[in-house]
């Protein structure tokens, strides 16, 4: 488990507020979800938990450090323990899906075996094994978002962090990938989303909700 502590943060970017002044603290399990239009700053605000950017004011203060100390090697260290997905999975485009999924546990220096064994289970529980030789610009983009998912839970990270991790996935894919969140969560794994998918947010039964709006942050 980690904890995100946000104190007054505020993001601007060319003098345009991304983020004013968030106050919040996600700790503990569970999911926590964040809602809100296109460009309201739920994203500005998942980058800060894994340290993309500082805030310009305030703090953002994770497992008692702020980032505004955290060196490069604290930050890869940090992110050691996430799993992130980024809008539109963001793939190494070279690399098959197999690749792209089984590389986080390659830099860990788990076995080649070992690997293989979970890179497949994650593969087949998100029901994507069937595009594991593909390259990503062969995939769907619904299938692009669950590949990017794999990619992110397969090393078992202490906290998933995923910017709109259903977003061109059709109502029954969604219900599927909330089942699999929430059996995540129930095994340990700290989920902080974003999303503005109706589907996904009354799926997730008892996560704790949070609106964005204009870049301020409310709960419920």
């Amino acid at each position: 488990m980690m904890t995100f502590d946000l104190r007054s943060a505020t993001v601007v970017y060319d003098a345009i507020p991304a983020l004013e002044a968030a106050t919040c603290t996600f700790d503990g399990g569970g999911i926590h979800v964040m809602t809100g239009a296109t460009g309201a700053g739920k994203t500005t605000l998942l980058r800060l938990l894994y340290v993309d950017v500082v805030p310009t004011s305030g703090e953002v203060i994770i497992d008692g450090t702020s980032t505004r100390r955290m060196s490069t090697k604290a930050i890869r260290q940090l992110r050691q323990r996430m799993g992130i997905v980024q809008q539109h999975g963001r793939l190494m485009g070279d690399l098959t899906v197999y690749d792209n999924v089984i590389m986080p546990l390659a830099a860990r220096g788990m076995s080649r075996t070992e690997a293989n064994k979970r890179c497949l289970e994650v593969l087949a529980d998100l029901n994507v094994s069937y595009v594991r030789h593909k390259l990503p610009h062969q995939l769907s983009g619904g299938e692009r978002h669950l590949v990017a998912l794999a990619r992110a839970v397969v090393g078992s990270p202490d906290v998933l962090l995923a910017d709109e991790p259903t977003g061109t996935l059709d109502p029954a894919t969604t219900t599927s990938v909330a089942s699999y969140l929430t059996d995540l969560a129930t095994r340990g794994t700290q989920i902080i989303l974003s999303t503005h998918s109706q589907t996904l947010l009354t799926s997730l039964q008892g996560a704790l909700v949070y609106s964005v709006s204009e870049g301020r942050l409310r709960q419920g």
